[in-house]
């Protein structure tokens, strides 16, 4: 084998490697994102209104059994809500949910175990948020 090829070789294994090892270290996790600046704009029923997106992000084995956290729509939907109740939400209107799964990332390890990510976004009511008043 030429030097080219093996040093391509390793290349190519340390990228997927890493690969691999971020999508173990960040599984398991939920990330929450909030947009509260409406310019004193009040909600349809006259509260306080923020915008939220929880994504969850886990490792499952064959489309469906979690292995590391829990990326389904309803853990998605669970922390969501946990998220707007430690806010001091009064209500919450879940506009979009979405999932996706990475299969394709890392072949064939990826077809049966597969980084997965669930979306959840919608309008939170009287939160603590800045328009809070």
């Amino acid at each position: 084998m030429s030097e080219i090829y093996k040093s391509s070789m390793k290349s190519i294994l340390l990228c997927w490697s890493l690969v691999l090892i971020l999508s173990l270290l960040l599984s398991g996790c939920s990330l929450h994102t909030h947009a509260d600046k409406f310019n004193g704009v009040a909600g349809i029923r006259g509260e306080p209104v923020e915008y939220q997106q929880t994504n969850t992000w886990a490792l499952h084995a064959l489309w469906i059994f979690p292995l590391a956290g829990d990326a389904s729509i309803e853990n998605a939907v669970n922390e969501f809500s946990s998220e707007a109740s430690k806010r001091g939400a009064t209500s919450i209107n879940i506009e979009e949910t979405s999932s996706f799964t990475y299969w394709f990332i890392l072949p064939p390890f990826s077809f049966f175990v597969h980084p997965v990510n669930a979306t959840v976004s919608g309008n939170v009511e009287g939160t603590t948020g800045k328009n809070k008043k």
